[in-house]
């Protein structure tokens, strides 16, 4: 399940990038932490017991 990760970011790395690129990281990894709430919960929604 391993897509395109992006690469790991230091916090020295992330000192020198501007203010339009932190915010564009943090756009990017908002959407992902959506992709995978949802995820999360179409797995539970699987592997839940049926009553």
């Amino acid at each position: 399940m391993e897509k395109n990760l992006p690469p790991k970011l230091d916090s020295e790395t992330l000192k020198q990038l501007a203010t339009e690129q932190l915010v564009e990281i943090i756009i990017e990894q908002a959407s992902a932490i959506e992709q995978l709430k949802s995820r999360v919960i179409e797995l539970e929604i699987i592997t839940s017991p049926k009553y």
